[in-house]
């Protein structure tokens, strides 16, 4: 009887020992499998293996990697939520919830988050595309183009920084037409060698000083003598603008040494 128990207790050992061999081996081959980058067997494998060793964490990490690399991020996020201690799974979770919140349109939000990723992966230019689209929904066209310039080619900043010059180019044109050189003279400037944008801030602005100092000369005519001063000041530097200015100076009170504590 006592050699019966011993005999039963020895196979008992045996397969034991022999189930145990096999989950270590499906489990190094399953290891194989995710470091050959073949995510998706790699997860099948691991999960075949319940809870040995680290599987369950190779499982998930394994099917967060095969939706991420489809960029199916809103499907990976989950699977890096709980493996954020687990190799890349912080950066990577982070990354997905940033597109997460671009896919929702909160472009400010997703650019303080691709930019909480420093150079991981491509968050740098993803960071510029949603500050660029932020920019731009506030009518920030300066931060648009530059943010659309330094995202390049990723999604559609290429043509969204096409489409924004063009918009900008021709709401320039319309304020020049409109006498507005000032702030047509902005934009043109904004666009730097876009089709004629060079030439036309030249020429705005030429605009812009002639008629400031036609509106100066018109008020010191009807006797706003402050509004003339503070137009002909201004334009130090253009005409005899300086002149001008300095010869009503004493006509308000303004004692010409102290014409930068006056303006400061």
């Amino acid at each position: 009887m006592k050699k019966r128990l011993l005999v039963m207790l020895l196979c008992a050992a045996a397969c034991l020992t022999s189930c145990t061999q096999d989950m270590s081996l499906a489990y190094s081959k399953a290891v194989d499998l995710f470091a050959s980058g073949n995510y998706a067997d790699a997860a099948k494998a691991f999960e075949r293996l319940d809870d040995y060793a680290n599987s369950p964490t190779y499982a998930a990490y394994s099917r967060g990697l095969v939706l991420y690399e489809q960029g199916q991020y809103a499907a990976a996020e989950p699977y890096f939520e709980k493996t954020q201690t687990f190799m890349y799974g912080a950066d990577r979770y982070r990354y997905c919830r940033a597109h997460g919140l671009m896919d929702a349109g909160q472009f400010a939000d997703a650019s303080i988050q691709f930019s909480s990723l420093g150079d991981f992966e491509d968050a740098t230019l993803w960071r510029s595309y949603c500050s660029a689209r932020d920019a731009e929904d506030r009518k920030d066209y300066e931060s648009a183009l530059y943010g659309y310039e330094e995202a390049g080619l990723l999604a559609d900043a290429e043509d969204r920084l096409y489409n924004l010059r063009g918009q900008i180019y021709n709401r320039a044109i319309e304020l020049k037409a409109q006498g507005n050189y000032g702030d047509a003279g902005v934009l043109f400037t904004m666009l730097g060698d876009y089709l004629s944008s060079a030439e036309q801030a030249v020429e705005c602005k030429a605009f812009h000083l002639d008629s400031q100092y036609a509106l100066a000369e018109e008020y010191e005519n009807t006797g706003d003598l402050q509004n003339a001063y503070d137009l002909f000041n201004g334009l130090s530097g253009y005409r005899d603008a300086a002149d001008r200015a300095e010869a009503l100076a004493p006509q308000l009170g303004i004692e010409l040494e102290n014409r930068d504590k006056y303006f400061n």
